[in-house]
């Protein structure tokens, strides 16, 4: 069973199969539902967030997934 307070258990080589699919997509990817990537409007600003600290989590998406539809507005 995956103990979602252990979430760190994950990075480590010790993680079981079952552990590292539960985890969610490190990226946008595209699907047959969802077929279409689109960059954020500020992605310039996302990537140079991401770029400027020092980060153990995960940095923010400079894209997103969709059907044909109108980007989010910021």
């Amino acid at each position: 069973m995956i103990d979602a307070d252990n979430r760190w258990r994950r990075r480590l080589p010790t993680a079981t199969p079952l552990e590292v699919s539960a985890e969610p997509d490190a990226f946008p990817v595209p699907t047959a539902s969802k077929p279409v990537e689109t960059f954020f409007p500020d992605w310039r600003r996302r990537l140079a967030r991401n770029l400027s600290r020092r980060s153990d989590s995960r940095w923010e998406p400079l894209t997103w997934v969709h059907a044909d539809v109108k980007p989010p507005a910021l």
